[in-house]
């Protein structure tokens, strides 16, 4: 199985409510970016799993667009920033028909998640739209990369 754990791109500011944020122009051309560089590799998801706030379901989106791909979407409220990564990880573990995810959610989740995934990993801070690329082979998982958005 190999994962990608993705934090959204680039939001506005909180002004009403944290969920209702959406992304920025810089955020869209990140996500974009992003899945110009999924696709560039060969990549495609079999599964989308995402957060229920909007600038995440946007990275999605346009992610997405840029990949022209149309995986299995599932939208989880346990990928919201204070949400469970060890719950997520359960999740992973009982996901082996997937073999390539990817997951885009909110710091801190995705620094959690990975450590979640990958015993003895050192939390990491996400910039945004940066994706973390796990790979888990009999049932050991590797952080094997570490991808900035090319547009920052």
């Amino acid at each position: 199985m190999q994962i990608l754990v993705m934090r959204h791109g680039e939001a506005e500011p909180q002004i009403t409510h944290d969920a209702e944020r959406r992304l920025t122009a810089l955020g869209q051309q990140q996500a974009q970016a992003q899945g110009q560089w999924l696709k560039s590799l060969g990549w495609t998801p079999d599964a989308l799993w995402v957060s229920t706030y909007l600038r995440a379901q946007q990275t999605a989106e346009q992610t997405l667009r840029a990949l022209d791909a149309h995986p299995k979407r599932l939208v989880l409220p346990e990928l919201t920033p204070d949400g469970n990564a060890g719950a997520v990880a359960d999740l992973v573990a009982a996901s082996p028909e997937i073999e390539r995810l990817l997951i885009v959610s909110h710091m801190p989740l995705v620094s959690y998640l990975v450590e979640k995934l990958v015993p003895g990993e050192v939390p990491m801070a996400f910039a945004t739209a940066q994706i973390v690329v796990i790979d888990i082979e009999d049932g050991k998982a590797k952080v094997s990369l570490r991808q900035l958005s090319s547009v920052d």
